[in-house]
């Protein structure tokens, strides 16, 4: 079962939730997502898809958009942590997993549209930072920790800077060029990294 987003519906007063017609309907919103893109999605197909009610789902999520954010969640794996032993191979592999996600998954494809909605549903932008951003950044954030604690990163390693340099131009490509993401960006971008704050230390060659 998915998370309740901030401010949603289903905090469990009253009847409990059928996990069961979550998943029906989280994966009838995955499916139409893939076929169709977030703005022609509507909460009446879902609920056909899924065989039930749309009063049934906006008993859950309160609007379309909180509904794709916690369908979204379903596909990224969000709690998939990397500790191999090496901080800069942890960070290459969370790099790839990211790509992967926005270029393999509906996520790519309905982002602008979410992006777009944010602007003007703080709830909405609450909802995806909590259960979209916010945990995979932890992953991140842990893998630098790692790597300064170890000697692998200079004591001085600012670890907004390697997120973001890591993260950004992906979010970049898709949300502003429409540039491909190109199939070695992971390892360039960890490079980098390591030519700013490695300690004479490279990602193993391949």
């Amino acid at each position: 079962m998915a998370p309740r987003r901030p401010g949603g519906r289903g905090s469990g007063v009253g009847r409990p939730r059928d996990p069961d017609m979550d998943h029906r309907i989280l994966r009838a919103t995955v499916e139409l997502l893939s076929e169709v893109g977030y703005v022609r999605v509507s909460v009446a197909e879902v609920a056909r898809r899924a065989g039930v009610s749309k009063p049934a789902i906006y008993r859950r999520w309160s609007q379309k958009s909180q509904l794709v954010v916690e369908a979204m969640v379903t596909q990224m794996s969000p709690g998939k942590a990397h500790d191999s032993g090496s901080a800069a191979a942890d960070l290459h592999a969370l790099t790839e997993q990211l790509m992967n996600v926005l270029t393999r998954t509906p996520l790519g494809r309905v982002l602008p549209g979410l992006v777009a909605e944010m602007a003007a549903d703080p709830v909405l932008a609450d909802s995806y930072r909590d259960l979209i951003i916010k945990p995979n950044q932890r992953h991140w954030r842990a893998a630098v920790e790692r790597g300064i604690a170890s000697g692998e990163f200079s004591g001085d390693t600012d670890v907004d800077v390697v997120l973001n340099t890591l993260a950004g131009p992906l979010y970049f490509c898709l949300l502003i060029t429409g540039d491909p993401i190109e199939a070695g960006y992971a390892r360039s971008a960890v490079d980098l990294i390591l030519a700013r704050y490695g300690n004479d230390i490279a990602l193993p060659a391949r």
